[in-house]
């Protein structure tokens, strides 16, 4: 009956710990989707970013791969009942733990001089912009998304010298709204500018990412970090339970082999067979009942 106890004891272990590494491949889809949504807010704008801003995206994609493979590790250490490898799938998330802080840390580093950055950038592309095309778009987009013109403002385009047939002196991606002056021509005309330039609207979007994806990192690590406390605790019950199964086994079969002796081995004195003979003076009488 012990033995069935230790069993029932060890197979709850083993289910337990499968339910831990489900949670774990539960945020390496949550790991994914933030680093793939902050990807891809940052490739919208990537003209205008250094690329050291998608270091801690890509490596937060990366991690979150990694989890399944640490996962699926975990779930074989379980069913095998294998100590060793719920110790590795212990250390790989530890790994991971650490990976995930990195990135968040260096999401938050990156925040400095962010504004800079972005004018410098913005600036240097405003200046391209009739003569690149791919800047061109860039600008566009950004300024017909973010509803804004220029880097300040509108007026920083009168200091870029670009061509327009219509002599207007921003693009037409900075026009806030338009009108139809004349009902019987099917023109229209830009009636009013952004007043907000893309500078600050760009870097409020920079910084929100970051928070985003350094918080999910941080809030995920903690997950992973109660997950590695119950891995380890699970890792040593599976020792125990194992240990305490065979000496379990060792005192049974013990018990057995030194339980069992064999006619003329126990005794010395008994080793020697005993004959009753007839004695001729004494005959033998039945016993009187």
């Amino acid at each position: 009956m012990a033995a069935t106890h230790l069993d029932m004891g060890l197979r709850c272990i083993k289910y337990l710990l499968c339910a831990v590494n489900s949670l774990f491949v539960l945020t390496g889809v949550m790991i994914i989707s933030v680093g793939t949504a902050i990807y891809a807010v940052y490739e919208d704008f990537s003209h205008f970013l250094d690329p050291s801003y998608f270091s801690p995206a890509t490596l937060l994609i990366v991690v979150g791969a990694f989890v399944f493979v640490i996962a699926i590790l975990g779930c074989c250490g379980a069913l095998r009942e294998s100590t060793c490898m719920v110790l590795v799938f212990a250390v790989s998330l530890s790994l991971v733990l650490i990976l995930e802080v990195a990135a968040a840390i260096a999401a938050y580093a990156l925040q400095d001089g962010i504004k800079s950055l972005l004018a410098e950038k913005i600036n240097a592309t405003m200046h391209i912009y009739d003569t690149n095309h791919e800047a061109a778009a860039a600008v566009d987009f950004m300024q017909s998304r973010l509803h804004c013109c220029g880097y300040y403002s509108h007026r920083d385009w009168d200091a870029v010298t670009w061509g327009t047939d219509d002599g207007v002196a921003v693009p037409d991606s900075c026009c806030a709204w338009s009108t139809r002056p004349d009902i019987s021509v099917n023109t229209t005309v830009c009636g009013g500018f952004y007043e907000e330039g893309c500078l600050g609207r760009l870097s409020i979007i920079v910084h929100r990412s970051t928070v985003y994806l350094g918080t999910g990192a941080f809030a995920i690590a903690l997950i992973q970090l109660t997950g590695i406390m119950f891995a380890c605790m699970l890792g040593r019950a599976i020792r125990r339970q194992k240990t305490e199964r065979e000496r379990r086994r060792w005192e049974l079969r013990e018990s057995l082999v030194n339980g069992y002796h064999p006619v003329g081995k126990s005794d010395p004195v008994s080793s020697f067979p005993v004959v009753y003979t007839q004695s001729p003076d004494y005959p033998l009488k039945e016993p009187t009942i």
